[in-house]
C-alpha cells in the first residue's frame, strides 16, 4: 500500500512538472483520498491548483479548493512557511481578510518566534482601517523581541508611519465602512461617477510641463558647453524627483474616494454581508475597481449579492484571539478526520458567517 501511494505521488509530481495540471490534480486527489495523512500529497495538490502562468485567472472554485488543500497540508506539516504564505495570499485574493487574520494567528501557534505573522496581521488590520489594532500588533513585535529581517523591517517602518499618521487625525475622518452614516460614504459619492486617477497621470499633469520646458531650454544650454548641460540635467533630475513625491502625495488625496470604496469592498467580501449602498454599487467607480480585482474575488461578490444578507446593525469585522498562541504553543486544535466530500464541494464559503 505504501509503495502504491509513493508511486501515485511520483506520477502526480511528474504530471505537475510537465504542466499537466488536470492529470496532477486527478492523481493527487486519488492519493489524498487513499492516504489522508499524506502531507506532501496535499501540498502537491495545492501546487496543482495554481497555474504556473501568472496571467491565468483562478476561478472561485479553483481558489477554494487550493485553500482547502493548503489547509490540510499545513495541518500535517506546519513547518512549511511557503504554504502559510500561499494560504494567506489565496484568502486575500478572494477578499477573505478575516480568515487571513485567523490563518496567521494559527501560524503563530507553530511559529511563535517569527515576526512574519504579526507583520501580516498588522498589514491586514491597517488595510481594513483598524489602526489601533494594527498598532497593537506592531507593539507586540517589540514586546516579544522577535527577530526582523531587512525586508520586513521596511514594511514595519511603513506601517508604523501609517498608524502614527492615523493616530494624529480626527477619528471621524478615518473611514469605517461598517458605520452606515460615516462621512466617508459621502466622499465616495462625490467621485463615484468617475474612475480613479493613476499616479502616472498626476505626474504627467504636474511635472510634465516643467520637464518639457527644461528639455527645450537644454537645446540652448548645450551650446554653452559642459556646464550648461550639467545644470540642465540637474534641473531635470530635481524636477522629476519632486514631481514623483508630489504625485504620490496627491494620488492619495485625489483618490481618497476610491481608496475608501476599496476598503468597503474588502470588508463586504470578507464578512459575506452586503454592505455597499446600491447607488454606489452601480456607479462607474465601483465598476472600475471591481474589474481590477481577481476573477475569484468578482465571483465571490456575485455570490454575496445573490444571497442578499444585509450587514447586521452594530456588526464589526471578526477578529481572532491574538493571544491564543500563549495558551498552547505549537498546537492547533485537532479536528475530525478530513471530510473529502466537503473538500470537493468547498466553494466560496470562507469568511461567511451565519
Amino acid at each position: 500500500m505504501l509503495n502504491m501511494a509513493e508511486d501515485l505521488y511520483l506520477d502526480a509530481l511528474e504530471a505537475l512538472n510537465e504542466e499537466r495540471r488536470d492529470d496532477a490534480i486527478e492523481l493527487a486527489t486519488s492519493l489524498v483520498k487513499a492516504e489522508p495523512d499524506h502531507a506532501a500529497a496535499w501540498a502537491l495538490l495545492s501546487d496543482a491548483y495554481i497555474p504556473t502562468n501568472r496571467n491565468a485567472r483562478l476561478s472561485l472554485d479553483e481558489t477554494a479548493k487550493a485553500i482547502g488543500a493548503t489547509r490540510f497540508a499545513v495541518k500535517l506539516d506546519p513547518r512549511r512557511t511557503d504554504l502559510w504564505i500561499r494560504g494567506a495570499h489565496l484568502m486575500r485574493s478572494i477578499g477573505c481578510w478575516e480568515d487571513a487574520l485567523q490563518w496567521w494567528q494559527d501560524a503563530r501557534h507553530h511559529m511563535p518566534k517569527e515576526a512574519m505573522p504579526l507583520v501580516e496581521q498588522a498589514t491586514i488590520l491597517a488595510d481594513l482601517g483598524m489602526y489601533d489594532e494594527a498598532s497593537e500588533r506592531l507593539e507586540q513585535l517589540i514586546a516579544e523581541n522577535l527577530d526582523v529581517g531587512p525586508s520586513q523591517n521596511a514594511r514595519i517602518m511603513s506601517l508604523l508611519k501609517l498608524v502614527q499618521r492615523a493616530a494624529t487625525r480626527d477619528r471621524a475622518v478615518l473611514f469605517r465602512p461598517w458605520e452606515p452614516n460615516h462621512d466617508g460614504w459621502d466622499i465616495i459619492r462625490l467621485r463615484m461617477r468617475r474612475g480613479p486617477i493613476s499616479e502616472t497621470t498626476i505626474f504627467l499633469m504636474t511635472a510634465g510641463p516643467a520637464l518639457l520646458l527644461l528639455v527645450l531650454m537644454a537645446q540652448n544650454q548645450t551650446q554653452r558647453g559642459l556646464t550648461g548641460l550639467c545644470l540642465v540635467s540637474l534641473a531635470i533630475l530635481a524636477t522629476t524627483i519632486i514631481g514623483m513625491r508630489l504625485s504620490a502625495r496627491w494620488h492619495q488625496q485625489i483618490n481618497r474616494p476610491a481608496l475608501n470604496l476599496v476598503r468597503a469592498m474588502d470588508v463586504e467580501a470578507s464578512s459575506g454581508h452586503v454592505l455597499i449602498p446600491e447607488d454606489i454599487r452601480i456607479s462607474k467607480l465601483h465598476a472600475v475597481l471591481l474589474q481590477r480585482t481577481p476573477l475569484a474575488y468578482q465571483e465571490r461578490v456575485l455570490k454575496i449579492l445573490e444571497r442578499g444578507r444585509d450587514w447586521p446593525k452594530g456588526h464589526l469585522p471578526r477578529l481572532p484571539d491574538f493571544d491564543s498562541h500563549f495558551d498552547e504553543l505549537g498546537y492547533i486544535e485537532d479536528e475530525e478526520e478530513p471530510d473529502m466530500d466537503a473538500f470537493e464541494d468547498e466553494e466560496g464559503g470562507f469568511g461567511e458567517q451565519e
